[in-house]
């Protein structure tokens, strides 16, 4: 890119998103356009600042999926080895041996697992996770197709603890953060580090619990602001802030080396994560694919966090953003904001592959 489009990149990434602050889609954010080998623009409104920390919520599934496939590359897993060889606990139940036969890796990064979207498992606080996840799906119908579901990414988790042999926060920070020089990405943050707030305690949760006429009496008020506690309700209160599926506090930067890792990468086992996998609509192996993504993959967070790239045009994006962080409920989800920014920084500054 010339000097020129690069200005003209900033000043388009800048106007949308200070058009969707202004508009109430969230109070603070921070954007990064890049292409496999540098920072295009970087642009920070409202509190976030560039070294500013986000919850990343359901980006910590990215983190977790890469963790799993680096074990496929050197051997330790196979994506169609079942869940309970690969988490052998799983097999002293009768109920989930029976139960999990024939969910493979693969599924579970897929969300082909057939296991159901959510539960909230911190209303279960007397079982551990295998007796818990026990009663959840005896309790629930099997799904059919392509289904999002946090608990995959929990249950991969637990597969990088028992084949590394050390907590999940340590796997983060030993096996990806730490060789991939990641700088900011870490669980359970330094509160005296720049964090932004995600939200006003758990309303969205409390209704859903509510809905299911389940019980939770330890929420978080609805008036303190959340700053350095994950904001995902079972990360926080069941797992103590550390999970496969959420917990996961990065800056903008480390998520983009996280994608320029990708986009750098030949091992074909990553290429192919990027790529919508046969039976699994818009999903790759823990990216989603699909018309959010031009030409691309990326992953979403509940929180307001996004990321994006495409290795084939050599562009990304990264989008944290806090847009539940309003006293009442804020309706505006960012997908529009996502869709957006995606498709200005690809139009501005992807490149056309080279025949």
């Amino acid at each position: 890119m010339t000097s020129a489009d690069t200005i003209r990149l900033r000043r388009e990434i800048e106007d949308v998103t200070e058009r969707y602050r202004a508009a109430g889609y969230f109070p603070s954010a921070c954007v990064r356009v890049f292409s496999r080998s540098e920072t295009l623009a970087a642009v920070c409104v409202g509190e976030a600042k560039e070294d500013s920390l986000f919850d990343a919520a359901s980006l910590t599934k990215i983190a977790t999926g890469l963790q799993i496939l680096r074990l496929v590359s050197n051997g330790a897993l196979a994506l169609d080895e079942e869940i309970c060889d690969a988490l052998p606990p799983l097999q002293d139940d009768g109920f989930l041996r029976a139960r999990l036969k024939g969910v493979t890796l693969r599924r579970l990064l897929t969300h082909t697992s057939s296991l159901p979207a959510w539960y909230p498992f911190y209303t279960l606080q007397s079982r551990d996770f295998i007796a818990g996840l026990s009663f959840v799906l005896a309790h629930a119908e099997e799904t059919q197709g392509t289904v999002y579901s946090d608990l995959n990414f929990m249950l991969l988790g637990k597969v990088l603890e028992w084949i590394q042999k050390k907590p999940l926060a340590r796997c983060l920070r030993e096996d990806l953060a730490q060789p991939l020089h990641l700088g900011n990405m870490t669980y359970l943050p330094d509160r005296r580090l720049p964090i932004v707030p995600s939200s006003y305690g758990n309303p969205i949760e409390e209704s859903m619990c509510r809905e299911r006429n389940l019980t939770f009496s330890s929420f978080r008020p609805a008036d303190k602001p959340v700053r350095g506690e994950v904001n995902d309700g079972n990360a926080h209160y069941y797992f103590g802030g550390v999970s496969g599926h959420a917990g996961i506090f990065a800056d903008a930067a480390a998520w983009e080396r996280l994608c320029q890792f990708c986009m750098n990468n030949d091992d074909p086992l990553v290429l192919e994560a990027q790529r919508e996998q046969p039976g699994a609509e818009e999903r790759g192996l823990g990216f989603q694919t699909g018309l959010s993504y031009p030409h691309g993959c990326g992953h979403t967070g509940f929180t307001g966090t996004g990321i994006y790239f495409s290795t084939e045009y050599n562009i990304g994006v990264i989008s944290l953003t806090n847009r539940l962080f309003y006293p009442k409920d804020n309706s505006n989800a960012t997908w529009e904001f996502r869709r957006v920014l995606h498709e200005a920084a690809f139009a501005l500054a992807g490149e056309r592959p080279k025949n």
